[in-house]
Formats: structure tokens, sequence, C-alpha cells
């Protein structure tokens, strides 16, 4: 049986086939409403003329500036409707210049992105003490880089993300933040790879409550400049969010990282009970769970991050 989990919006999770669990990937009829802008070619054709256009940040995003009372809004953008997890990776990557610029980075103080309902979009969540310039920013490059809106954007108001998670505000917005530019930085130069990355800690590490830390490390250190720029107090800390289950009836907080690599996640019952650790999947059986689940790829035998 699945379970139903939000943070903010409805994340709803489907049964499986015979493999233990349920997978929010849930499909959409919602109509896209265009964001104002000229159409160009291609995604990838627009992301290339924008460009030299749109200033990219001057160094690493600066998680100091974060705070527990800073408004909270959400953007729900897509390249366009359908094609499912193809759909929303491309919506990852056609996003890419938006939140790398100088203008995303000096209007908002943190920012996340997982998948949303549709399966075929994203949800850019973000945290400002500037509500109306970060929405203009998003307006102004979204529409410039081919994005539309999948749904209504939420628009910046108080609000305790962390309310399933375990109330550590400040705390959680900073993994969050973080997690989102490890992941920028890791499906920016080996998607593939970070996908498998990830099918294979959910299924051989994170299932048997083995150390997150070491499946990850290697990865992180060469795909990513971000978590490489963190001081190691930074790090250490990262590494301590990432494994925290606060309450025992929730998710973990590496189900957000999840969510945004692998285009979804599965949470079953028996994952409630973080202190039983279970039996790793072999890749054949990890990739019966992918093919099941539609992700679209697979794990070759003896693969290692």
């Amino acid at each position: 049986m699945g379970i139903r989990l939000k943070l903010g919006g409805a994340i709803r999770l489907k049964s499986l086939t015979a493999l233990l669990v349920g997978l929010f990937l849930t499909p959409s009829c919602r109509p896209a409403a265009h964001l104002p802008g000229k159409p160009a070619a291609s995604p990838a054709k627009r992301a290339a003329g924008v460009t030299g256009r749109i200033s990219a940040a001057k160094g690493p995003f600066d998680l100091g500036r974060l705070s527990a009372t800073d408004l909270f809004g959400r953007f729900y953008l897509q390249v366009k409707e359908g094609d499912g997890c193809e759909g929303y990776y491309s919506s990852l990557k056609a996003i890419e210049p938006l939140v790398r610029s100088e203008e995303w980075h000096s209007s908002v103080t943190g920012f996340y992105i997982n998948v949303t309902e549709e399966s075929y979009a994203l949800r850019l969540s973000y945290f400002t003490r500037s509500p109306d310039r970060a929405q203009n920013v998003v307006e102004r490059i979204a529409a410039r880089l081919g994005l539309k809106h999948a749904r209504s954007p939420e628009l910046p108001h108080p609000s305790e993300v962390s309310g399933m998670y375990g109330h550590e505000e400040l705390r959680f917005r900073r993994f969050l933040t973080t997690y989102t530019l490890i992941g920028l930085d890791i499906m920016k130069r080996d998607p593939l790879s970070a996908r498998r990355l990830f099918a294979v800690f959910r299924w051989r590490v994170a299932i048997a409550r083995k150390d997150y830390r070491a499946h990850f490390l290697r990865s992180f250190e060469s795909l990513s400049p971000f978590y490489n720029s963190l001081s190691p107090p930074k790090k250490a800390q990262f590494w301590r969010d990432l494994a925290l289950w606060p309450e025992k009836s929730r998710v973990d907080w590496a189900h957000l990282f999840v969510n945004m690599v692998l285009c979804g996640d599965w949470m079953g019952e028996e994952w409630l009970d973080r202190f039983r650790a279970r039996k790793p999947l072999s890749i054949l059986e990890i990739n019966r769970v992918l093919k099941s689940s539609g992700i679209g790829f697979e794990i070759p035998e003896g693969w290692r991050p």
C-alpha cells in the first residue's frame, strides 16, 4: 500500500507491481499556460541563444543568507506537456541558465527542485526576502528559455516547510538548497550515471542502512563543484542531514534528493521503520523496479559508482 506525502504540494505514491512499494509518478491532464516571450526552435537552441545575455553567478551560492523566516514560493515549470520523466529531465536541463544566473542568486536566499505530480514538469521552490524581484526574474528568464507554467505559481508567503521533516526549519532549508546545487552539478556532468547512483542508493544502500557517504562521496567529489566548495564543517553537516530520519512515521531527508534525480522515489510502509535493515536488491531486481515504474534506464550488472 502506498502513502501520501506533502511538502507544501502533494506528492502521490502508488503501488508498484510485485516489488515492495509505491512510486509517486502520477500523470495529469492539466493544461499548460505559456509564459510571455518569443518561442524558439527548441529548448536546446533557446538555452544556447540566451546564455550570453544571462549573467552567470560570480561564485558558489551563499547559504549563509538563508533564514527560517524568509518567504516561500513556488513555480511549476515545463518545456512541454507529456513525455513523462523525459519531459522532466528536459525541463531540468532548460532551467539551468536561470538557476545559475546572478539575477536568481541575488533575488533568493535558497531554493530547491523536485518533480511535480505531472512527472513531466519540475517544481522550483524558493526562499526570498524580495518576492517581487524573484518572481520577475523567473517570469522573464524562463520565457526566454522556452519554459511554460504547468500550473499557477504559489506566491511567496510565510511557511514552515519542515513540518513533516522534524521542524528544524533553518537546517532543513539549508539542506534543501545544498542537495539541489549538488544535484544540478551531477545531472549536468553525467545524468545517466547520477540516476544509476541514486537507484542503487535506494535499493542497495538505504534499504540496508549502509553508510550514505561511502556510496556518494567519490561521485560528488568528481562531479560537483558546489560540493567541493563547501567547508569541512558544512560537508559534515550535509552528510548528517542526508541520513536524517527525524520522525519514524515520516520519510527521510534523502527522499527529496532522490526525487530530484530520479523523477520520483519509492516509499512503502516498510520504509517507515528506520531501525530495520533489509536485504539489498540485486541489480536484476532493481532493473525490474525501474522497468515497472517507467523511469527509462537500466543499470549494467557489476556497475559501480
